[in-house]
């Protein structure tokens, strides 16, 4: 007999954070449970058995987080998955136009709101012999473009607290990756860049399907691991970072 899966998705009314949503409740034998900051109508997925939400949970705030801890140990008796859809981008901006505001808001919704839950969930996912835990991270980490500097130096937060909980758990039957995207073909994506290469931009589908893939074959010799996914653009790989944030 198959291992029951059992997810949590935190973030879970962003544009990633609902694709997963969507996916994953479709198995029915799956149990999926869904948390977000604001209140979000999942059109019918509610009145699924296997799905259980939790909305206006600010994950930065400790008492939140223990009602998120309650409520997932009443849903899910067994082994789960984190999947953390949580983070915020605010924009093209140097440094001296970031306000010190803006930049908090930056770590505490990547960083903090991460680091978080790991420190109320792992204990119970270390109970439950083990599980998946899954951030998301950029490429944009690694090139350190001017205009993105709030946003990047938290996503290699990000990375480092992931690879730090795969070192730390790896032990416990704890598997953690961080997944690091190009753009997402969203809404959101195409009105801030609508002269962008968007045939070329991944699809939320198919970065569901990829951490799905990854959780239901787990493999310890990749965890720790940033798994960089995207597709190749011929405007990215042959134009220089100006020349894209000029045509966006």
């Amino acid at each position: 007999m198959a291992e029951e899966q059992s997810f949590v998705v935190t973030g879970a009314n962003s544009f990633l954070g609902r694709a997963f949503a969507k996916m994953l409740s479709k198995n029915e034998d799956y149990k999926v449970f869904l948390t977000s900051r604001s209140k979000f109508n999942f059109n019918g997925l509610l009145k699924k058995k296997n799905v259980s939400y939790l909305p206006e949970i600010d994950l930065t705030v400790e008492s939140d987080i223990e009602k998120l801890t309650a409520a997932i140990n009443d849903f899910l008796p067994g082994k789960f998955h984190v999947i953390n859809c949580l983070g915020y981008f605010p924009g093209y901006e140097t440094i001296e136009e970031t306000s010190i505001a803006t930049a908090k808001n930056v770590f505490d919704s990547n960083v903090l709101a991460l680091y978080s839950v790991a420190n109320k969930l792992l204990p119970l996912m270390c109970k439950r012999k083990g599980g998946h835990f899954i951030g998301f991270s950029t490429h944009t980490s690694y090139q350190h473009y001017p205009r993105m500097v709030a946003f990047t130096a938290a996503k290699a937060a990000v990375e480092s607290l992931i690879k730090g909980i795969a070192n730390e758990y790896l032990d416990k039957g704890i598997n953690a990756n961080t997944i690091a995207l190009a753009t997402l073909l969203t809404e959101a994506e195409l009105k801030i860049k609508p002269k962008g290469d968007s045939k070329n931009w991944l699809n939320t589908d198919e970065v569901c399907e990829f951490v799905e893939n990854i959780i239901l074959q787990p493999n310890k010799l990749i965890s720790g691991n940033v798994i960089h996914i995207y597709k190749y653009s011929d405007s990215f790989f042959h134009q220089s970072y100006y020349d894209r944030i000029e045509n966006k």
